[in-house]
């Protein structure tokens, strides 16, 4: 099984000349290759998306059946936007999408048959800060950003693994914080499952902090922000010591797509 996590950037293109007049969706799908695809920064109904369903379509050009997709929030960040309130769907999937709203969040994309979705609230900080954005020429610019609702996705996949998404918090000790949470709900969910977790994403820790403040262990290294000259990294694939054994980190070249390169293992 092999395991993507991608911050996907909405799917803003960077660099369209990377393939010469291919979709550049599509070309880095096809590089890709994958079978479970966990996606942070993904629009679903947005206008400045096309009103794509963009969980539902990426499902469908890679050929998978299972599809689910956690919004953080309702509207577009950066621009108008609100808490879910409890009566809106907390994962929306295929068999719930004709009442989903437009909303911002995370999505978990498999191949691979899926038996429960999960979802775990991870709050917000009470403050923002300015962060480096990436225009559209790839170039940063500093912007003032208030922090958004975080949340976390897991699959519990029929093959005995369960993958578990999340986007964290920008604003540094909060994310440490919201990162320990996330750990106590995983080991939850190995117990209550018997499943053996996997946790993805982009946590916004650099240095390898999460393997300093949790007892699981990295599976890839590489490099990832920004894509196309990457000098940190934001994102992990983490697991338990037991389980690193049985995963190979694959390298993945500059794509067209997002400010983040994606990281991907093969998991024998």
């Amino acid at each position: 099984m092999r395991l993507t996590s991608w911050n996907f950037l909405h799917g803003q293109v960077l660099d369209p000349a990377l393939v010469g007049g291919v979709d550049p969706l599509e070309a880095s799908l096809n590089e890709l290759a994958t079978d479970v695809l966990a996606l942070q920064e993904v629009d679903h109904h947005l206008p400045r998306s096309g009103s794509d369903n963009q969980s539902a379509s990426i499902a469908s050009r890679i050929g998978a059946q299972w599809w689910g997709f956690a919004p953080a929030i309702s509207g577009t960040p950066g621009e108008k936007w609100r808490r879910l309130n409890s009566a809106e769907q907390q994962v929306i999937t295929a068999a719930n999408v004709e009442q989903s709203q437009p909303s911002y969040g995370i999505s978990l994309i498999s191949n691979q048959p899926v038996s429960h979705w999960l979802r775990f609230e991870l709050g917000k900080s009470l403050i923002g800060m300015p962060l480096a954005i990436a225009g559209e020429n790839g170039k940063l610019r500093l912007l003032y950003v208030r922090d958004e609702p975080r949340v976390a996705l897991a699959a519990v996949l029929d093959n005995g693994w369960t993958v578990i998404n999340t986007h964290l918090s920008f604003v540094p000790l909060f994310n440490i914080y919201q990162l320990l949470k996330l750990s106590r709900w995983a080991k939850k969910i190995e117990r209550e499952f018997s499943t053996r977790v996997v946790l993805v994403g982009d946590f916004n820790l650099p240095w390898g902090i999460p393997t300093r403040v949790t007892r699981l262990k990295r599976a890839t290294h590489a490099l990832t922000y920004p894509s196309w000259s990457p000098k940190i990294s934001f994102d992990y694939i983490l697991s338990r010591a037991s389980s690193i054994g049985s995963m190979k980190e694959i390298a993945v070249s500059v794509l067209p797509v997002s400010d983040h390169r994606p990281i991907t293992v093969e998991i024998n």
